[in-house]
């Protein structure tokens, strides 16, 4: 009987007139995101051959002027002429050399020599962090820029010194993180967790109210009530982990397929502390490591929000509210968050559910760097999440003995 219910639910949710638009809706959104927005993402180690080749033509007419006016030596600042010592600087050398190294990385983007390109990047950066950190376009509208800015940097040089050092050979995919699991872990890092626990709310809502409209057959159920609020939500939650696990699986392969598959040792920048801001600062987490800690915690997730809706679905009976509540308290947080926001209601905000509700900024403490703060952490998280589901056990609990079964389908 029990096994029955939960297929007939399983399947009710399946074909339901909500799910299919929806169903059909995230599968476009995926294949959009999968096909045209990330892979042609404008990110700051974007190459672009265009703006390339425009400043190695600017380079080559600046040689060709100093070498018409037959100034190739020191230029110097009028401005800063001492009588006791004059400041030069070598304009003509520093702009071959930037010519012999952004041509050289221009021609093995051209060759797909990645392995080469990726040495040349690093080695740049490493004399000229400026270009993060000056870069005025590079979080623009952040409250502390340079703080991102060398936050940014530190990542990218943890994560380009990874690539060289294993043995896994640079690909485009790899360099500028478009594999499969990269793809996956940036999802995961910038409020994919959201995306995917809407899905979950919006599946769910309507697993009550729907049954309304059948009120005689279902109150006949040799079930007991609160069993029968068992059955559904596991059904729910079976129908919601077996979507989320088809969105992932989906991204992942179309991702692998363009790109390739990527490596589970591969290394994840991690902030372990903010005090100086430089490597001291950071550790690493292998992408096996940091892809299993997230997903783990999904199904937990996953249930409390079931729950949560079961709960609302009980007191107002209307799917609509019951999404629209619930939606509400899945994006509680960014009601009131903003980089200064250490605590709420005088408490420390790590103990908030809401906080850990974008997981994928919890372990490689992301969070913790946004915030300006060091109580955030995944064994917190885990406890805090714990104890709100049972806390919703437990009000489901007292819920379903107000409202019985004859109350919920007689009502108005």
């Amino acid at each position: 009987m029990n096994r029955n219910y939960i297929k007939h639910e399983f399947l009710l949710t399946a074909r339901s007139r909500r799910t299919i638009p929806f169903v059909f809706f995230m599968t476009v959104l995926l294949f959009s995101y999968c096909l045209i927005l990330w892979p042609y993402a404008d990110t700051k180690e974007a190459f672009n051959e265009k703006e390339s080749d425009e400043y190695l033509t600017y380079l080559e007419n600046q040689q060709n002027l100093w070498e018409s006016i037959g100034n190739t030596g020191l230029v110097f600042d009028r401005k800063r002429i001492d009588v006791y010592f004059q400041v030069g600087n070598p304009v003509y050398a520093t702009n071959a050399y930037n010519y012999d190294l952004f041509s050289g990385m221009s021609q093995s983007f051209e060759d797909r020599n990645f392995e080469r390109m990726l040495q040349l990047r690093v080695f740049h950066l490493q004399n000229n962090p400026d270009e993060y950190l000056k870069d005025r376009f590079l979080f623009p509208k952040a409250p502390f820029p340079i703080k991102d800015r060398q936050h940014a940097y530190q990542q990218t040089m943890m994560k380009y010194q990874d690539y060289l050092i294993k043995d896994h050979p640079i690909t485009y995919g790899l360099m500028y993180e478009k594999t499969g699991l990269q793809t996956l872990q940036n999802f995961l890092q910038n409020y994919g967790m959201y995306i995917l626990l809407f899905c979950v709310v919006y599946l769910s809502s309507d697993i009550l109210s729907r049954d309304r409209k059948y009120q005689a057959v279902l109150q006949g159920l040799p079930l007991s009530w609160y069993r029968q609020l068992n059955l559904k939500s596991l059904a729910a939650f079976l129908y919601s982990m077996a979507f989320i696990l088809c969105v992932i699986g989906v991204g992942v392969l179309i991702m692998t397929i363009q790109f390739g598959f990527g490596h589970f040792d591969l290394n994840i920048p991690i902030m372990i502390k903010q005090d100086t801001f430089t490597y001291e600062d950071y550790s690493a987490i292998s992408m096996a490591a940091y892809l299993g800690k997230t997903l783990i915690v999904l199904p937990l997730l996953v249930i409390l929000f079931v729950r949560l809706n079961i709960i609302l679905s009980l007191l107002f009976k209307n799917e609509w509210i019951v999404l629209f509540i619930s939606s509400l308290i899945l994006f509680s947080e960014r009601l009131y968050y903003n980089r200064s926001s250490r605590e709420l209601f005088g408490k420390d905000i790590g103990l908030f559910p809401q906080t850990y509700f974008d997981f994928g900024k919890i372990i490689d403490g992301e969070k913790n760097f946004l915030l300006n703060t060091e109580t955030i952490t995944y064994a917190k998280g885990i406890l805090v999440l714990l104890i709100t589901y049972l806390l919703i056990e437990v009000i489901l609990f007292i819920v379903s003995l107000i409202i019985n079964k004859r109350r919920f389908y007689l009502a108005s």
